[in-house]
């Protein structure tokens, strides 16, 4: 669709959801007197159209301004939310129109035909709701004062764009590399208890809380090497700092940033990340750790467990900066408020750097770092520049890992060894190192094709294909050609990220 019948489109897509919406809540605000816990649904649906409507007239404000790959995709979840908001009004007008007319039935059985009615609609318009958010966090990415201008006007804002707004004027200040700014997000290490308790399978990751006070925090060193300049070191720190200081942990899968402790050291400075532990979450654990423990995980825990990663992956993509650690030993995974396996979040912000600034050209020989490594990014000297797919490669051996609820890396005598699943020695022995590192990982994707169908379905075999092949030139690489995805702001990537992975793993935990 060319961009002047898309925006028309659209426009009219706009004005029925918002007009159905209107209608839905003042359908629900009617029922209030069935039922005396009605009330509190009808609430929620309100409060979520209302939120929604708000979202929806940002970005109507936004739209001239947004590339087309990201209008299209607009285009689409906007039609997937008219459906939902007529269909809603339509169900729920039917079932009131039941309920009124059953007058054999006590009004006690006539509410609970309704409540179940609108507690789908409550459910699906927070599914839509959970699906939007990582697309609209693209807009971080897009360099248009016009877009600022937009959110900074004093039109009511729901939650998501006021977070939106904060999150691009972070990514302003860094832009503008003003040091007054870059001084605010560091603290002091007298501020926190000088007991630090590290987390089991990790070297650069404590817990400790305020010195006076009881709120746990978690520490995350870096591990910039001494090659690094100090001031680009902290500057990425600083910056990436700024922007999670602003996240949702429930929706980003990533951990509020409370601020940075600068770390002097003989070999460098290092910094730790500040990270706010959310209240009712205890005992953190590597995924890593629990792997290994080969502990029973119900498969919707695992798929939850993968869609969390899926989406912090996405996050930090969406804040322009690629994370280029990401392992079973850098999600930390919490329990819950019942002991059971709760939230898991990206941490391991090691070598974190801009998508679009210099990178690191020293790698290192560790063949269990390697291993979530795309071939090319492996080795003492990296052939390639640092792109998303490789971040997306390092998500694949993850979600291989938590599909199989396995750990390819096995500690014997405080060594780590490949599994036994896992046949490489090979492959590691062979002295032509490239030609290895891609022996490997055909293996990986041949124990994906053979294993996982019978364990976790179809669908997740695919996601786990598409992203250890995102840059081949064949039919498991759904991403399409990196050549196709390059565009000034990553919009491309995301979008198709977005719509081939994140989509499809929130389909599965639906």
């Amino acid at each position: 669709m060319d961009p002047a019948s898309l925006a028309l489109a659209v426009v009219g897509t706009l004005d029925l959801c918002v007009t159905y919406g209107k209608k839905l809540i003042n359908l629900c605000r009617e029922q209030r007197n069935l039922e005396s816990d009605l009330a509190e649904i009808i609430l929620a649906i309100e409060g979520s159209l209302l939120k929604t409507e708000t979202q929806l007239a940002s970005l109507r404000a936004l739209w001239d301004t947004i590339p087309s790959t990201l209008q299209e995709h607009y285009g689409d979840a906007l039609t997937i939310l008219q459906l939902r908001i007529t269909g809603a009004f339509e169900n729920v007008q039917y079932t009131v129109k039941f309920i009124h007319n059953a007058t054999h039935l006590h009004q006690k059985v006539r509410a609970v035909y309704l409540k179940r009615r609108l507690n789908r609609v409550v459910t699906d318009l927070d599914d839509w709701k959970r699906r939007f958010d990582p697309s609209w966090y693209l807009i971080t990415r897009v360099a248009s004062s016009d877009i600022d201008a937009a959110l900074n006007s004093k039109s009511p804002k729901d939650p998501s764009t006021m977070r939106l707004a904060r999150m691009r004027e972070a990514v302003n200040q860094a832009k503008s590399n003003g040091a007054p700014h870059q001084n605010s997000i560091f603290v002091s290490d007298a501020l926190f208890k000088r007991e630090r308790a590290p987390i089991a399978g990790t070297s650069r990751t404590s817990i400790t809380s305020y010195r006076h006070g009881t709120q746990l925090v978690l520490l995350d060193r870096t591990d910039y090497t001494a090659k690094m300049p100090r001031v680009m070191g902290k500057t990425n720190v600083c910056d990436l700092a700024k922007l999670l200081l602003h996240v949702e942990p429930a929706t980003f899968s990533l951990l509020k940033c409370e601020g940075v402790i600068e770390v002097p050291g003989e070999t460098g400075t290092q910094f730790d990340f500040v990270f706010n532990i959310p209240k009712g979450l205890s005992s953190p654990h590597t995924l890593r750790s629990l792997l290994l423990e080969g502990s029973r995980c119900s498969l919707s825990k695992r798929f939850q467990l993968a869609k969390q990663l899926a989406r912090s992956v996405m996050f930090v993509h969406a804040t322009n900066f690629v994370h280029k650690n990401i392992r079973p030993d850098t999600v930390v995974v919490f329990a819950d408020e019942t002991g059971s396996i709760g939230p898991s979040f990206l941490i391991g912000f090691e070598r974190i750097r801009k998508a679009d600034g210099p990178t690191e050209s020293v790698g290192d020989l560790e063949w269990e770092k390697n291993l979530y490594r795309h071939p090319v990014r492996q080795g003492l000297v990296p052939e390639e520049f640092f792109l998303m797919q490789h971040d997306i490669y390092s998500l694949g051996v993850c979600l291989l890992e938590v599909a199989l609820w396995h750990s390819f890396v096995q500690i014997n005598g405080g060594v780590s060894v490949p599994s036994s699943e896992l046949p490489i020695s090979d492959a590691l022995e062979d002295k032509d190192r490239r030609r290895g590192a891609f022996a490997i990982k055909r293996q990986l994707v041949a124990i994906a094709k053979d294993q996982l169908p019978q364990l976790v379905g179809d669908t997740y075999t695919a996601l786990v294909t598409a992203c250890l092949c995102c840059l081949d030139k064949s039919d498991d690489n759904t991403l399409g050609d990196q050549r196709d995805l390059m565009d000034a702001n990553g919009i491309g990537i995301g979008v198709r990220y977005i719509e081939n992975i994140l989509g499809k793993i929130e389909d599965l935990c639906a």
